[in-house]
């Protein structure tokens, strides 16, 4: 009896922690982020426009500057940049120049949401914070992004930008 108790509880430990080992999907996300981030940059210079990243609660988009409209367009013409869910259980919360953001679209729909953090057809970024938080745990994985275009991320093993 005693084994069978014994056998129990190991599998169980050996269940749990394969279940919290695997998940990586924060880590993921930042690297993801940040070779967007390296991706968009180039597409600025190379175009000579402005993008911008507008996070959501759930997600998060890039945006194209369209100088003829004078307004941020979404850019649906290169998959790279399209609109991305954040994993399940995933949430953000972002800092634009040490100021937290609403990730909450305005009331007035009419007002429109532009991004929160821009980057430059020079290759520069807003200066921004990104934490991706796994909910009811204590992985987090933090962007920092410079005004010169680099992303230092914290919280991920390997995670210079």
């Amino acid at each position: 009896m005693v084994v069978v108790i014994v056998a129990i509880v190991a599998s169980v430990m050996v269940l749990s922690v394969n279940v919290l080992g695997k998940d990586t999907e924060v880590e993921d996300e930042s690297r993801r982020l940040v070779a967007l981030f390296g991706l968009v940059r180039e597409h600025a210079e190379l175009e000579n426009r402005d993008y911008g990243l507008r996070v959501e609660e759930a997600g998060y988009q890039f945006f194209r500057y369209d100088p003829r409209r004078v307004e941020w367009q979404p850019v649906e013409d290169d998959d790279l940049f399209r609109r991305r869910s954040l994993p399940d259980g995933v949430r953000p919360r972002l800092y634009v120049e040490a100021r937290e953001v609403s990730l909450r679209p305005p009331t007035d729909k009419k007002l429109g949401w532009p991004p929160q953090v821009m980057v430059l057809s020079s290759g520069d970024l807003t200066s921004f914070e990104l934490r991706l938080l796994r909910e009811e745990t204590d992985r987090e994985a933090t962007l920092i992004g410079k005004v010169d275009g680099t992303i230092e991320v914290k919280g991920v093993p390997g995670g210079q930008g």
